[in-house]
């Protein structure tokens, strides 16, 4: 009789075991706004989610941190397992983690910190999963560097949605990387609404038609150096230098063209994928870290045969 007590109880807990791994965790996903970048992340979080069976629900701010803000809070009021938040805005977001703690509903930001540290820690906050931006801008400025030398020169800085953390932190790091030679001089600079190209091309063309003289732009992101470079071919102006962030089959075709000299990449598949399996172990009871690092590297016409673009 015990035996059978014995197998009963065994049975019962695998049985329990088995449950507890069929569980379907419940996870919101806060998008700041609608670009092909994040398109492209999801495809990874997609991926994640279905290794890791969770159910995942998107939502999308527009570009709108009041928005976003009662997209989280209607997540919270849902009750559900995890909330993942891109944030719109670093500081008019940080509510969202009173709420969530509040709720005991682990928050875990991705691609866009909360608050000023460009690894993304915050109290509250359980994980950051994406790029250092500071570190993403500080090359940037090293790539004006290596294409300029010691001699400098004068810069366009095309910079992306205002008030992002990305805009922010890559701008920050840019700054103080070409702040090491007095010879560089950032002598225009203009944040676009949306990271727009549209935006990109209108900004540029104002800048060019004020003839000033100017030896490399620098873009936070692939559409604002495509946009660029397109401007300045059209102006007609030669041995000008155009550097992005990011990497997509446009910015791998200007490359090999000569018309954009160099860009950094890290996949945003995989960044996606990793911002949801870290948040599936953390809900399943493993351990994280409170930075999960991703790291781009350069690229350029030396290598960019090497690297498939996602967007």
């Amino acid at each position: 009789m015990k035996r059978v007590v014995v197998v009963l109880l065994c049975a019962l807990a695998i049985v329990s075991g088995v449950s507890a791994q069929a569980k379907q965790w419940k996870v919101a996903v806060c998008l700041p706004g609608s670009v092909e970048f994040f398109a492209v992340e999801r495809k990874g979080m997609d991926q994640a989610a279905a290794k890791y069976n969770i159910a995942l629900t998107y939502s999308d701010a527009e570009w709108d941190a009041g928005k976003q803000l009662n997209q989280v809070e209607n997540f919270v009021a849902k009750g559900v397992d995890a909330i993942m938040l891109c944030a719109r805005d670093p500081q008019a977001l940080l509510p969202a983690v009173k709420m969530c703690n509040e709720a005991k509903i682990p928050l875990i930001t991705f691609t866009n910190t909360l608050g000023p540290d460009p690894m993304g820690q915050y109290p509250g906050v359980v994980t950051f999963i994406g790029i250092n931006d500071t570190a993403y801008g500080t090359m940037m400025g090293q790539m004006a560097q290596k294409l300029l030398g010691g001699k400098g020169g004068n810069i366009v800085l095309i910079e992306g949605e205002p008030g992002t953390s990305a805009q922010r932190q890559r701008s920050d790091g840019f700054r103080a990387e070409l702040a090491k030679n007095p010879n560089f001089k950032i002598i225009y600079s203009q944040a676009i609404p949306g990271w727009t190209k549209e935006g990109s091309l209108a900004a540029m063309e104002a800048f060019l038609q004020k003839g000033q003289s100017f030896d490399l732009v620098a873009a936070e992101w692939t559409d604002g150096a495509v946009a660029a470079s397109k401007a300045i071919r059209e102006a007609g102006l030669k041995g000008k230098f155009v550097t992005a962030l990011e990497y997509s089959k446009a910015v791998e075709a200007e490359i090999k063209a000569g018309n954009i000299q160099m860009t950094a990449y890290a996949s945003i598949i995989n960044m996606g994928f990793l911002a949801v399996e870290t948040t599936a172990k953390y809900l399943s009871g493993q351990k994280v870290p409170p930075f999960v690092e991703v790291v781009p590297v350069f690229v350029d016409k030396s290598n960019v045969s090497q690297h498939v673009p996602e967007m």
